[in-house]
């Protein structure tokens, strides 16, 4: 779907780069080597993605170094999008979709770091009348094909609502930190 979207193959590359580590940071050699492009494309479209306000540049010594610019007011949505598309993504979907009952299905700051910084941090959080025997089955399969463990929380509509009110940790930890919604869109979580 990326592919049709980004009429810049090499744009979509350094994008999907970017959007993998986000505190990344590449000079134009450094892309060069890593994605075996040509050097002015590279330049090139390192320079269009700084003038749309997604990348920034300093200089460091002899080199110019981009970074993502977390002031970009779509960095979140453009992460999401690539992290739906990736391999790893695409498993989520396919695997979590058949689950009857799932309303909302994040994966949080710890998946995607792939390490946890604070007791309360969980890897994905399920919202919904889901079954939690199939949930339970199908994220064993997930453990299983990913080769990490996955700490779940699941919750009905009204625990959820109430775990908000409340301001219960694990639940405050899930939403406040980065994440990307797998299925569901973010009014659900209002």
């Amino acid at each position: 779907m990326l592919k049709k979207l980004f009429i810049s193959k090499v744009r979509l590359r350094i994008l999907e780069t970017y959007m993998s580590d986000i505190k990344s940071a590449f000079h134009v050699r450094g892309l060069v080597r890593d994605l075996d492009e040509e050097i002015n494309a590279v330049r090139r479209e390192l320079l269009n993605l700084q003038s749309a306000g997604i990348l920034k540049s300093v200089k460091d010594g002899n080199k110019i170094v981009y970074t993502i610019d977390k002031d970009c007011p779509i960095i979140w949505e453009l992460r999401g999008m690539f992290f739906k598309e990736s391999s790893i993504g695409k498993l989520l979907y396919s695997s979590l979709s058949p689950v009857e009952g799932i309303k909302v299905a994040i994966v949080t700051d710890a998946f995607l770091k792939g390490k946890y910084q604070d007791k309360e941090d969980v890897d994905m959080l399920f919202i919904g009348n889901m079954k939690i025997r199939e949930l339970s089955s199908v994220v064993n399969s997930l453990e299983k094909e990913l080769g990490r463990v996955i700490k779940f929380v699941a919750m009905t509509v009204d625990d959820y609502d109430f775990g908000k009110k409340k301001k219960d940790p694990i639940l405050m930890n899930a939403l406040i930190k980065d994440k990307i919604m797998i299925i569901g869109k973010d009014s659900d979580l209002l």
